[in-house]
């Protein structure tokens, strides 16, 4: 049995290295730019998704086919010789040209229409099947369609369940986000993604500190959801961030902030452009000055040498030892070089600080 996983470009090595340690079983087979396969004698484990860090989605290969005249049919023909009944069809390519174009091609949007209009069996689709970022519901087989290479496609299935993580609910994992008109920096993205996949729920009365905060892309993401934000930056904040009623500039690094502007922080939230372990240790001194009143975390770490996915498990090993019960790391579709980590759901109101 194959399966096969979408993940950043550049990303394939260490992913391959990650599934070597955590899933033995499986064996790095067929790979290109953006898209690893694996051969393995066993199931796909059920928390693929949620232990892997580079995986965006995963599926069981049914076939591949060469792009044709016919592809429609041949994609239901795949589905019928694994007596396999489809409730959503998700069709992507493996590599975006433009990260921030359209998450799913014109011709491809096509030909899912194509693959939905020509469904043997109609009424096993699931509501709003036609509609490519329809999101999969729990219960739903999926009916993965790969554009691997310009006249290679790839035909596989997975199924939803309630555990799945967002990412598996949408063709290749790609979240339907755009940038908006006037956004800041490519931070909104990230912020906006990390703020679906973890689940965060932010309240207007909340507090909000952003370490790093300059130009503002994150600051500006997290105003339009109506929260406080104190950006916490040296640098430069853009004048349309430093205008808004609920943003207060901090011009100052952490270690050189006072204790009382981190009272009644409930979120911390970090994208900061150095090694992983100054990332964490500028959190670990804003979790201690918050002094127990932080509900979670969403921040970026950055691999500034591929090699440095290497350390990420001691990376988490770290994080855990702030006390928090829910700790999850994942390489995000809108994040570059970097991974994004949340931590949520103090164990305590006293944290251990170190």
């Amino acid at each position: 049995m194959f399966v096969f996983s979408p993940c950043q470009v550049g990303a394939e090595s260490v992913f391959k290295r990650e599934v070597a340690q955590k899933f033995p079983a499986m064996r790095g087979a067929f790979s290109r730019p953006g898209f690893v396969s694996f051969k393995t004698d066993m199931p796909l484990p059920e928390d693929f998704l949620l232990r892997s860090v580079f995986a965006r989605t995963a599926a069981v290969s049914l076939g591949k086919m060469e792009i044709n005249n016919h592809l429609a049919t041949e994609v239901w023909n795949i589905a019928a010789e694994h007596r396999l009944f489809v409730n959503r069809v998700h069709i992507f390519q493996r590599d975006p040209s433009d990260e921030l174009g359209p998450p799913i091609p014109p011709e491809l949007c096509e030909l899912h229409q194509q693959i939905v209009e020509q469904a043997p069996h109609a009424k096993l689709l699931g509501t709003g099947a036609n509609n490519i970022f329809h999101p999969a519901q729990s219960g739903e087989t999926v009916l993965d369609v790969v554009k691997v290479d310009p006249n290679l496609f790839m035909v596989g299935t997975h199924t939803c369940t309630s555990a799945s993580p967002i990412h598996a609910k949408y063709p290749g994992g790609m979240l339907p986000i755009t940038l908006p008109d006037g956004a800041i920096s490519r931070a909104y993205l990230k912020f906006s993604e990390g703020l679906l996949w973890s689940g965060i729920v932010l309240g207007e009365e909340d507090k909000c500190l952003d370490i790093g905060a300059a130009p503002g892309g994150c600051s500006q993401f997290l105003l339009q959801q109506g929260v406080k934000v104190f950006g916490v930056d040296p640098g430069a904040i853009h004048p349309a961030i430093l205008g808004h009623p609920r943003f207060t500039h901090v011009r100052n690094r952490i270690k050189e902030t006072k204790r009382s502007l981190f009272r009644d922080v409930q979120w911390i939230v970090a994208d900061m452009n150095v090694a992983p372990n100054y990332t964490l240790d500028a959190l670990e001194e804003a979790i201690a000055k918050a002094d127990g009143s932080v509900r979670g975390l969403l921040f970026t770490l950055k691999l500034i040498r591929w090699e440095l996915a290497d350390k990420l498990p001691m990376l988490l090993d770290r994080i855990r030892t702030w006390n928090f019960r829910d700790v999850r790391m994942k390489q995000l579709i809108f994040n570059r070089q970097e991974v994004m980590v949340a931590a949520l759901e103090p164990k305590s109101w006293s944290v251990v600080r170190r």
